[in-house]
């Protein structure tokens, strides 16, 4: 591998603690393969500060406290000697714009990149699977999708809710093959509806639906988050 210098990552973790750990090895995969990483020494520094934080999956249980929690993590991110931040959680980024009043480094978006990912590759129709409150309540994707002339399409109630199910599954470390069946029928509907691709935009439901089990392009928002993360740390 090419010596560079290069910038250290702060990961607030922990918004399940396997998507946390499927961000981190994501950014360790684009250094192996566009780098050609092999030693400790190749691999850029990586601070993970892991919040447990109240539930945001299932319902919004105290907002401030949401809020302050992930504004101490990054101010501990920033003292750490992190250059910049990215959150390993779709969810709490509705915060993102507060939790950037917290620190002077920068935080990453994960809507915000994944905006410019389905921009670069044409998709004018784009269906999403995430949390009830990142998808409906909150609308994590919504602005800036909407910037870039996109449409997004969402699921209907009743796939919601089976999508939800199976994010908390896969939380408690019990994610079967029904689950993954759950997903496979909610993302079928969004393509009836018009969807050209599927956002995977919780960083829970990576490791259970895979572009093996559809017939329709799947954006897993992780991937593109990680890969972004990974080439700002190696520019000077």
């Amino acid at each position: 591998m090419i010596k560079m210098k290069k910038k250290t990552i702060g990961i607030i973790g922990g918004l399940g603690p396997e998507g946390t750990a499927d961000l981190y090895m994501k950014i360790i995969k684009y250094y192996q393969n566009n780098f050609g990483a092999k030693y400790d020494s190749d691999f850029p520094r990586i601070i993970i500060y892991s919040a447990p934080i109240p539930d945001v999956v299932e319902s919004l249980e105290n907002e401030k406290i949401t809020l302050s929690m992930l504004s101490e993590a990054a101010k501990t991110l920033e003292d750490d000697g992190c250059n910049f931040l990215v959150i390993a959680c779709n969810t709490v980024q509705f915060l993102l714009e507060d939790i950037r009043k917290s620190v002077k480094i920068p935080i990453i978006g994960i809507a915000e990149v994944n905006a410019k990912y389905v921009k670069s590759h044409g998709c004018k129709k784009v269906g999403i699977i995430g949390t009830e409150v990142a998808v409906f309540r909150k609308k994590v994707y919504d602005k800036d999708f909407e910037k870039i002339g996109a449409e997004l399409i969402k699921p209907i109630p009743e796939d919601q809710e089976e999508v939800t199910q199976a994010i908390m599954a896969q939380l408690a470390g019990r994610a079967a093959k029904k689950d993954k069946q759950k997903l496979i029928e909610a993302i079928g509907n969004l393509k009836k509806q018009g969807s050209e691709a599927i956002l995977i935009a919780c960083t829970d439901l990576p490791p259970v639906i895979k572009q093996q089990d559809v017939d329709i392009p799947l954006v897993d928002c992780t991937q593109v988050y990680a890969d972004e993360a990974a080439r700002l740390s190696s520019r000077n």
